[in-house]
This record gives structure tokens, C-alpha cells and sequence, in this order.
């Protein structure tokens, strides 16, 4: 896990949030967020978690689906 929070913190220093920004809300991934969300029901809070960032990027940051996604 250390390498890619390292590479996501580096991401964001070069490029601000909206340019680092990478992931199926980006590509307007609806399906690949379903199954996020599914697979986090059986983990005590990480579904609370996901979808309180999620909404913030997709209120805030660049993506495809928003409408959808929301």
C-alpha cells in the first residue's frame, strides 16, 4: 500500500487534485463503483468512507457519469 499512497501524494504535488485525480469515477466507471460499494458492505465503516469521498470527487473533481454516478 505504501507505494501507491507514495505515488498518489507525489501525483498530487506535481499536478493539484484535479490532475492527479485517476479511478473509475474518472472514466465514469458506474458498474466498477456498484461493486465497490457491495464488496465494502461486509467491512464495518470503509462503505461510509468510500462513499463520502466519492461524492466529494465527484462534486469537485474532473469525471465521466456524473449524473449517474451520483
Amino acid at each position: 500500500m505504501l507505494p501507491i499512497l507514495q505515488q498518489t501524494l507525489a501525483n498530487y504535488a506535481a499536478l493539484g487534485a484535479a490532475g492527479a485525480f485517476s479511478g473509475p469515477i474518472v472514466r465514469g466507471g458506474v458498474d466498477t463503483v456498484r461493486r465497490h460499494l457491495r464488496a465494502l458492505r461486509h467491512i464495518p465503516g470503509a462503505r461510509e468512507v468510500y462513499l463520502a469521498l466519492a461524492s466529494a470527487a465527484v462534486r469537485y473533481l474532473p469525471g465521466n457519469n456524473k449524473k449517474l454516478l451520483e
